[in-house]
This record gives C-alpha cells, sequence and structure tokens, in this order.
C-alpha cells in the first residue's frame, strides 16, 4: 500500500511539472492579460509603458460623478469607456477627457455587471432581470431579453 501511494505521488508530481510546462494555444494568446501581480509578475507582454519604476507617478487625468455607487469595473473599446451605476444607468465617456457621449437607464435597477462591447453594442446586465444591448455609438435600446431570477436589491 505504501509502494501505491509513493507511486500515486511521483506521477501526480510529474502531471504538475507536465501542467506547468503548457505553453499558451497561441504566442499572443493573453486572456486575463493584467499589469503587475503581487510578486511583480508581468502577464501582459505588450505593456511596454508601464513598470515598477513609473507606476506610482501615475496620475488622475479625469473622473465622472455618477451620483450614486458604481459596482462593475469599466469597459474600454474604440476610444469609450463604458460604466454602469446603481442608479440603473449606463454611460458612455470619452476615454481620453471623460466627457459624456451618452447615458442610457434601464427600469431603474442597478446595473452589477461589467459592459461587454462587442460588433458595434454595449451589452449589460441589470437587477431588473434584464440583458440590455445597447448601441455603442447612440445608446439606442437595441433589444432587451427577461431572464429569470434577479432582482433589485434596493427594493
Amino acid at each position: 500500500m505504501k509502494r501505491m501511494s509513493i507511486s500515486v505521488l511521483i506521477i501526480c508530481a510529474g502531471l504538475v511539472s507536465a501542467a506547468q510546462a503548457q505553453k499558451p494555444a497561441c504566442e499572443t494568446c493573453n486572456p486575463w492579460a493584467s499589469f503587475h501581480r503581487y510578486d511583480m509578475q508581468r502577464w501582459n507582454r505588450y505593456e511596454k509603458v508601464l513598470n515598477v519604476k513609473n507606476v506610482g507617478k501615475l496620475g488622475l487625468k479625469w473622473s465622472y460623478t455618477t451620483g450614486i455607487n458604481v459596482h462593475s469595473s469599466p469597459a474600454l473599446a474604440s476610444g469609450v469607456v463604458y460604466v454602469g451605476s446603481w442608479a440603473g444607468d449606463v454611460y458612455a465617456l470619452k476615454a481620453s477627457t471623460g466627457d459624456l457621449l451618452w447615458n442610457y437607464l434601464t427600469v431603474s435597477a442597478s446595473v452589477y455587471s461589467s459592459p461587454a462591447v462587442a460588433n458595434a453594442s454595449v451589452y449589460v446586465i441589470s437587477y431588473d432581470s434584464y440583458v440590455y444591448a445597447l448601441s455603442a455609438v447612440t445608446g439606442e435600446k437595441l433589444w432587451s431579453y427577461h431572464t429569470p431570477g434577479g432582482g433589485n436589491p434596493r427594493r
């Protein structure tokens, strides 16, 4: 039995080593890019500006007041920052200045998801149990889909 346990441990150690040696599917694939992690490892091979020596010199370029909390991460696409607020608004802000390009009010339910941007559309999920597709250019609602569950915790 002891011999069997040792054999299993050796096999597992070999598998872990083999798994860590695996390369990504392509040389430029990096779906979870980030600046530096807790141990200062680089995960974004395309970042050529920020580094450990200059990141402390970053400063605020602009800010935008939504009037209520924002819990979603912003999405940046084509020079526009998209973000949702707990008041139910989705905002499109010009990335270079922070100027409001448009906003869309869901059915007064918190937008808790981070926006996703694809094919000139912005997608968000709101506590009114809807998924919204908005025009990335105008903010016009393209469609919405009611999902089961959800419900606004602020009500």
